[in-house]
């Protein structure tokens, strides 16, 4: 992922100061900031750098100011609720799929998804309206600890009202931050990266009444599912989408081959794509309407009340 010499400044920057106008040097799609490095806690972004324009359709005129986000990452307990994909290091080539990390990531555990990539949620955010996503059956017992999956963020008015990501007059970027890990690679793993593919989207009209809008929302996900069901809204037109074009936000953890190297057996050895599943994406990507408790007080599609 490219970033341009704002965001190496901005990485100087705490949390607060995130939030930041980026002129018009910016990039294409959203992506995440930083590569991570192996067996840390790392301190990332979305880096949301420009507004919806219905993908490229000239009857929305100016790309729309972005009112809201909501991000959901590939740690579900259940690991069916993700897709593993071994990759050729070289091309990137999908070279078949796997039932979870557990053969390739210290701590994961055969049958169980990918709870330790320790997503935590950092605020200031966005925007002044922030809810954390967690799996709710991580809140039984008198000890649970709450599994975070994603979090969304939008502009009020209510209960808090903020400005909005400016676009229609001036294109301005801003950082949404997380933070994960620690995350090691196990000796025994031929594995160089694993990349961590995110389901999000941003929001520039809410309502009814925008439901079939074009410039209503970009969504950055692989590919259409049963809910997020139109290519107006996804990085790719429906015909690019078919002859291959895949656009996720990917935060890719880099292996320590000093300290951790790859056996020799292993030649290349390979990388690794983890990805929300189709099911998981529908039932958690989308922002829920709910009169302040837990969730939006707008509607955001494909949302319904």
């Amino acid at each position: 992922m490219k970033r341009n010499k704002l965001a190496k400044q901005l990485a100087l920057l705490s949390a607060a100061t995130w939030v930041s106008i980026a002129a018009q040097n910016v990039l294409a799609h959203t992506g995440i900031r930083d590569v991570v490095p192996e067996g840390v806690v790392a301190y990332n972004a979305f880096n949301v750098s420009h507004g919806c324009d219905g993908n490229g359709d000239s009857s929305v005129g100016r790309t729309k100011n972005i009112i809201a986000m909501s991000a959901l990452f590939p740690n579900a307990a259940d690991p069916a609720l993700a897709v593993v994909t071994k990759l050729d290091p070289t091309t990137g080539a999908p070279m078949g799929t796997l039932a979870d990390l557990s053969d390739d990531i210290a701590g994961v555990v055969a049958g169980v998804g990918f709870t330790g990539l320790g997503l935590n949620t950092i605020q200031p955010n966005l925007f002044a309206n922030f809810v954390p996503k967690i799996d709710k059956n991580t809140l039984l017992g008198a000890h649970a600890t709450p599994l975070k999956r994603g979090y969304f963020t939008n502009n009020g008015p209510l209960p808090y009202a903020s400005a909005p990501i400016f676009q229609e007059v001036t294109s301005s970027a801003a950082f949404s931050p997380f933070a994960v890990g620690p995350i090691n690679f196990k000796t025994t793993s031929c594995a160089k990266n694993l990349k961590v593919r995110i389901a999000e989207v941003n929001y520039c009209l809410s309502g009814k009444a925008s439901r079939k809008n074009p410039a209503r929302a970009d969504v950055w996900i692989g590919h259409l599912t049963t809910k997020f069901n139109d290519a107006n809204v996804m990085p790719y037109s429906q015909a690019e989408m078919e002859s291959g074009l895949v656009y996720w936000p990917t935060m890719t953890v880099a292996r320590d081959l000093v300290k951790n190297p790859l056996d020799p057996a292993c030649g290349a050895g390979y990388n690794l794509a983890i990805e929300p599943a189709d099911a998981d994406i529908d039932a958690n990507l989308p922002i829920p309407y709910n009169e302040g408790k837990g969730g939006a007080r707008q509607l955001y599609w494909p949302t319904s009340n």
